[in-house]
Order: structure tokens, then C-alpha cells, then sequence
């Protein structure tokens, strides 16, 4: 049976169409709102700084002139109660010091009052426009993930699933996974290098009008230091950010050194002690391996740091003739496997089954050996390199 000519299964994908249009362009909407209310944020944070800073020092100024006040006012009734040994002079300035103080009390404290509402309305306004960046960062991510799901990414992401209903979770995990690393960098973006560069454009304006008004060099050179400094701090921080993103060692120098690195960046903020042993003699492996190896290790690290309660990390790395074999093995608490497997697929958490998929797209053996006492042993074994090209091991 065909179906009728006035149904055109062109007009049905032209609407399916203008709903992701339309999706997209209000995701764009909003995200202009959330970039307009943080940089507000940032405006009244500054504002809000400078007004607490006043604020302190009109406080100090009405807790100096309240104790100067107080002494004037003993002084004037002492001359008040003995008026015949004073001299008019000294009875004016008596009267005069104390009013003088009264008005300067009266002024700060006045200053004081009106600082404190202007605090309390600025501390208002952040809250709001806090809660709002908030909101609107939610809004787009759940919007990119409608987006992604429409544009049929989902069902890319999550076809090498053999159940649908774990296919399903796993993709939404995957679109969600993604967005929250996107946040991630732009928070980190505009945390660190991004406030940093904007002190160095206004020291570096600062610097302009100290030039232009012909004033000591001295300072001129001291800012020129501390800009100097920035930018260094600058370039540390982009680097990182850069590590973490992608390892410019994996590529340049292979697996153990991306490792190594790593391990020493991770080390610095934890007390547990990892190590490395290298077994065999180390090859270049195939770039989607060498990636999907460090994520796992990488993952696998961070689970244990997080959950184990171990005081030891060991990764072993082995290169066999056609093979290579990674374990990481700790000391802690180990856990239930079946019971981890059934909490995260109710949760949703696809921590190890995500694990697993990358080592099974590249035709390898993945596997988790635990228990309650007995620590936590992940290990994997993979080709040297691989056929074909689909998985790039992001």
C-alpha cells in the first residue's frame, strides 16, 4: 500500500529540521544570557570589592573619631564645671573641637550606613546573577544534549551496545560526559587565564598612563615585572589545561612518558604512592591505542584515588611481541563487582562499561578483578595496532 501523495516525506524531515533549527538557536539565546549575567557578575564582584574596602576603612574612621569625640566631650565638661579657670579662647576651642568631631562622627557614620546598604543590595544582585549563570549553564547543556540526540548522535554513540535499553544510557552518558568536559575547560578557561589576562590588560594600562604622565620609571619597571610574571603564570596554566585535554607527550613521545608525567602532576596532590613498572622492551603503538590505554589508566587511577581507600598504586606495562598489557592494581578496600555493575547501570554510571567499549572497539581483552579485602586489580591487552580507523580513542 503507498501512501497518499499529499504526505511527503520531504515536508516531514524540512519540520524535523526546524525543531533542531530552533533548538539551536535558542541554546545560542541563552547562552548570550548566561555570558552577558557573568560578566555582570564579574562587574559587580569588582565593585562589590571595592566597596567592602571603603567600607572597613569608614569603619575605622568612625571607631577613631567616636574614641577623639569622647575625649573632646570629657574635655568640655571639664571646662563646663570649672568655666572660671579657663580663657574664652580655650572655652571656644573646647566648644569647637567638639562640635567639629560631632559632625565628622555624624558624616562617617552616615557614610558607613550608606555603604552597607549599597554592600547588601551589590551582595543581593551577585546572588542572583550567580543563580542565573547557573541556570542558563544548565539550560544550554540540556539543550546541546536534545540537539545531539535529534542530529542522530546518540544512536552513533551507543550502537556498539547489544542491549537497547543500556545502548540508550550509554549514549545519553556519552553526550553528558561531553558536555560537562566543554564546561569544565570553559570554566577553567575563564577561571584562570582569562581573569589573568584582563589584570594584565589593566596593569598594562596602568603602565600607559604612568608613561604618559612623564612619572617615575621605577614604578613603570615594577609593573612591567609583575605583567611579565602573569603572562608566565599564564602560559603554566594554559599548558596544563592543555595536558588534560590531550597530552602533547602521548603523541610526541609515546605512552610511559605521557604516563610519567602524568603520575607526577597526580602526585603532587595526593599522598599516595603510585609507581610505574615497565616490562619488556617499549613500542610505539597505534595512536587510537596508545590514547584509549592512557584514558583508561587515567580513570582507572582516579576511581581508585576517589573509592578505594588504598595507600599504594602500581601500574604495570607490559610490551610482548604483538601485544601490550597494562594493569593498575591497589591496596584498598576492593568491592563486590556484580553489585558495582548493578548500581551503576540503575545510576546510570558507566565508568567500567565505558572502560570496556573503548578496549573492546579496539578488538582487545578487558577485565576487573576484585573483592571485598583483596584490593582492586583492572587490567587490559590490546594489539600493537589495529585495522581499520573508526575509533580515535577520544
Amino acid at each position: 500500500m503507498s501512501l497518499p501523495e499529499t504526505f511527503d516525506i520531504k515536508e516531514l524531515d524540512k519540520a524535523f529540521l526546524k525543531t533542531i533549527d530552533a533548538v539551536e538557536k535558542g541554546k545560542e539565546e541563552i547562552f548570550n544570557i548566561s555570558e552577558a549575567a557573568r560578566q555582570e557578575y564579574t562587574r559587580v564582584k569588582l565593585l562589590l570589592d571595592d566597596i567592602r574596602a571603603e567600607l572597613d576603612q569608614t569603619i575605622d574612621e568612625v571607631d577613631e573619631v567616636e574614641h577623639l569625640f569622647q575625649r573632646a566631650r570629657i574635655k568640655l565638661m571639664q571646662v563646663s564645671k570649672e568655666f572660671a579657670n579657663y580663657s574664652e579662647e580655650e572655652i571656644r576651642e573646647a566648644y569647637d573641637t567638639a562640635y567639629n568631631l560631632q559632625l565628622r562622627l555624624s558624616t562617617a557614620r552616615e557614610r558607613e550606613r550608606e555603604l552597607k546598604k549599597s554592600r547588601d543590595e551589590l551582595d543581593r544582585t551577585m546572588r542572583r546573577l550567580k543563580e542565573m549563570v547557573q541556570r542558563s549553564e544548565k539550560m544550554v547543556s540540556q539543550m546541546s544534549i536534545a540537539a545531539e540526540v535529534l542530529k542522530g548522535n546518540l544512536e552513533i554513540a551507543s550502537k556498539a551496545f547489544a542491549d537497547m535499553q543500556n545502548r540508550y544510557l550509554y549514549g545519553v552518558q556519552v553526550v553528558v560526559a561531553q558536555e560537562e568536559e566543554r564546561k569544565r575547560v570553559a570554566r577553567e578557561l575563564h577561571d584562570g587565564p582569562v581573569q589573568s589576562l584582563a589584570n594584565v590588560a589593566l596593569r598594562a594600562d596602568y603602565c600607559q598612563k604612568i608613561h604618559e604622565a612623564g612619572n617615575d620609571s621605577v614604578e613603570v619597571s615594577k609593573e612591567m615585572a609583575e605583567i611579565k610574571k602573569l603572562v608566565q603564570d599564564i602560559l603554566v596554566e594554559m599548558r596544563q589545561i592543555i595536558f588534560d585535554l590531550r597530552p602533547m607527550s602521548l603523541d610526541d613521545l609515546g605512552l610511559l612518558p605521557a604516563l610519567t608525567r602524568y603520575i607526577t602532576i597526580v602526585q603532587k596532590n595526593t599522598p599516595v604512592i603510585i609507581d610505574i613498572v615497565d616490562i619488556g622492551e617499549e613500542t610505539r603503538l597505534h595512536p587510537a591505542v596508545e590514547v584509549a590505554l592512557f584514558r583508561l589508566i587515567q580513570e582507572a587511577i582516579n576511581n581508585a584515588l576517589k573509592h578505594s581507600g588504598c595507600s599504594n598504586i602500581t601500574i604495570r606495562v607490559e610490551f610482548t611481541e604483538d601485544d601490550v598489557i597494562v594493569q593498575i592494581i591497589d591496596n584498598g578496600f576492593g568491592f563486590d563487582l556484580q553489585e558495582a555493575k548493578k548500581v551503576a547501570s540503575e545510576n546510570q554510571n558507566f565508568g567500567l562499561l565505558g572502560m570496556e567499549e573503548r578496549v573492546r572497539l579496539l578488538g582487545g581483552q578487558f577485565g576487573v578483578e576484585t573483592g571485598y579485602g583483596q584490593g582492586t586489580k583492572v587490567w587490559a591487552r590490546v594489539a600493537h595496532n589495529i585495522s581499520g580507523g573508526e575509533y580515535n580513542g577520544s
